[in-house]
Parts: structure tokens; sequence; C-alpha cells
């Protein structure tokens, strides 16, 4: 039987998986709902992550057991018991120690695009900053937890949106006019259908998902203004505290990948850029081609087990 290599993402919103065979030859991707046990919950993340591995294996015709090694980049992984409830359910659905690795899904990011020394930004359901020196160290700020770190990230964005809209509702806030885009996307039929709606929310995933109506909001606004611009210097701060704690000779280029839903949005990361430090954005190395968090994940599968690389 051919073996296989796994890639997983799993974060807040979304699960992606990309399943490639020992000779390239096959190379499949599916995607389930969120895995981070932190935004919906140990079981729904058990069972998103077993969806989507039951997808694969009913696609390529084959088990866990044709897996050679699989790299597991899961949101939440942040103290070792977030790695030994994590190992327990991945061991769960089928894979035994030594075939797998398992870290943050920041990681996966990182390698996506870049070799050290390097910082990379993920900004989607939450936020963390994670830098690599040149020699591997890794040191990292923000992602350790929604209601009290993750500052500018999706469930942050949501948070101050649902917050401003819900003031309104109360009768002591200001009409900003996406006020509608946010109950629509939480489903109210109307916007004074919003508060019962949002009283019935219980998983923080529900909340990042309203950041997306603010920022697709085009128009100008002073409230999306204000969030937005509070946002970015949330994320900005962040960097900037990596980059002066991390191991790094006067002047050293370093390359910076932005990763993550919100960072999608080139107004919100122009805007994370323009925060920088000078001499930060001075180091910065110019963008260059990236592939996705999954394919990270894939080059350390096929890293770990000596094969070769995929194409840069």
């Amino acid at each position: 039987m051919s073996e296989y290599y796994l890639s997983v993402d799993g974060g807040g919103t979304k699960t992606e998986f990309l399943l490639r065979s020992q000779d390239g030859s096959k190379q499949l991707r599916v995607k389930s709902g969120p895995s981070s046990v932190k935004s919906v919950g140990e079981a729904a993340a058990r069972a998103n992550l077993g969806a989507g591995l039951q997808m694969l294996w009913e696609q390529a015709g084959i088990g866990p057991e044709a897996v050679g090694h699989g790299v597991f980049g899961l949101s939440g992984c942040d103290s070792p018991r977030d790695e030994s409830l994590l190992r327990n359910m991945i061991e769960g659905l089928g894979f035994s120690q030594g075939q797998y690795t398992l870290c943050n899904d920041a990681v996966l990011a990182f390698y996506a695009g870049a070799e050290p020394p390097g910082m990379v930004l993920i900004a989607g359901t939450g936020s963390i900053v994670m830098g690599v020196d040149s020699r591997g160290k890794v040191t990292r700020a923000g992602g350790w937890g929604y209601g009290f770190s993750d500052l500018g990230s999706g469930y942050w964005l949501g948070s101050r949106c649902l917050a401003a809209a819900l003031g309104y509702c109360d009768g002591w806030g200001s009409w900003a006019p996406w006020f509608p885009a946010i109950a629509q996307a939480l489903g109210a039929e109307r916007l004074e259908n919003l508060p019962e709606k949002a009283a019935d929310i219980t998983q923080c995933d529900k909340v990042a998902a309203l950041a997306a109506p603010l920022l697709k909001w085009e128009e100008p606004e002073p409230l999306r203004e204000q969030i937005l611009d509070e946002g970015s210097t949330h994320l900005s701060a962040l960097l900037t505290a990596v980059y002066r704690r991390m191991d790094h000779q006067m002047g050293e280029s370093f390359h910076l990948v932005l990763a993550g839903g919100c960072m999608k949005n080139r107004d919100y990361a122009k805007r994370v850029e323009e925060k920088l430090p000078f001499e930060l954005r001075q180091a910065i190395l110019p963008e260059s081609g990236q592939l996705t968090p999954a394919e990270g994940g894939l080059r350390l599968a096929l890293r770990a087990a000596g094969e070769r690389l995929l194409p840069e």
C-alpha cells in the first residue's frame, strides 16, 4: 500500500485537511468545521476532526494506518494540558504515537510562507504572533484566550461589533449603517431581533463570524474606523513585542507572514503594517509566494519523514 502524508490545519472557524501520496500522484483536500477545543468544545472539535478524516479515507480508499507521517496544527495547543487532551483526541481517531506531529496552527502558517528567521501573525478567530529566529528558537505573544487575549482577532472584532449593535438596540448607543449586516450574520431577520439571538450564543466562532460584515463594509464610517484602528494597533503591538524579544542581529532581515481570515482583508492588514515601528518595517523582506497553512503542514510532514519538500 502506498504511503501517504497528512496535514491538518485546525482553527476556530474551519479545519482543512490535505493528504498527499508518497509519489505525489494523488493529493486530496477536504474541509470540515472548527476543531479548536477552546472555540467549540471538545466534543464538537473531535467530531469535526473525525468527519474530515473520514472524508479523506473514503476518497483515498485508505485508513489512518496508511499515513507515514501526519502534522496536526491545531489552534489552542498552548500548554502541556492542551497537548495531552489533543493527543488523546488524535490517537482516538486511529493514529499512533510517533506517526504524527502536534503543534500550534501558527507553526503551519509560518513554514507555509517563510524560513527562519521570521515572524507569523495569525488573525483569524483568535490571534497569535510567533517568531522563529535563525537557530529555531520560538518566541510567542498572544493567543491565550478569547475573552482576555487574542486582541485584534475575529473574535475581538466581532465582540466589539456585537456590543455596539446591542447598545443601539438597548437605546443608549449610536447608530451605524452596518448594524443590520451584523444582525443578518447572526440569523436575525431584523435588527430588533438581535438581542434574543445574541443571548443564545454559546460558541466563540459565532462571535468571530461577525467580523466579516465589518471588514467587508467599504464606505467610510466613524465607528468602523475606530474598531479597525484599535484592532490593528493591538496586532502591531504583538508583532513589535515579539520582534524585540527575539534573538537577532542589528539590521538582520527577516520574513513576515500574515495569515488568518482577518489578514485576507487588505485594508486591515495594511493598517497593521503601517503601525509597525520604522526599524521593524525596514527589516522585513519583500513578500514571496506563499503556500496555504495546510501546505506548510505537509512540508513539515515530508520533512519529518525525510522526503523531498513540495516545490517552492
